[in-house]
């Protein structure tokens, strides 16, 4: 089994994964509101973003248990 992450990768101080936790939320919100209006166009690009700050927080030091998770959770959702 490969890492996924290089072995000396940094991790950013819990500020840093605060407010990409914080973003997360927003775009979950966004992407409930835009679902609930049948917007699907928007609903595929907040899925993209989602992802990439999910993303971004695995990569600062998120464990990665959570990250699959919340990733299932998009998937569920998104589906």
């Amino acid at each position: 089994m490969t890492a996924a992450l290089p072995i000396g990768t940094a991790y950013q101080d819990p500020d840093s994964l605060k407010e990409l936790a914080s973003i997360a939320r927003l775009i979950t919100y966004a992407r409930q509101s835009a679902k609930n209006l049948n917007a699907e166009f928007p609903v595929w690009c907040l899925d993209l973003a989602l992802g990439a700050v999910l993303q971004e927080m695995y990569q600062s030091g998120l464990p990665n248990p959570v990250f699959d998770e919340a990733m299932d959770a998009a998937n569920v959702v998104a589906h």
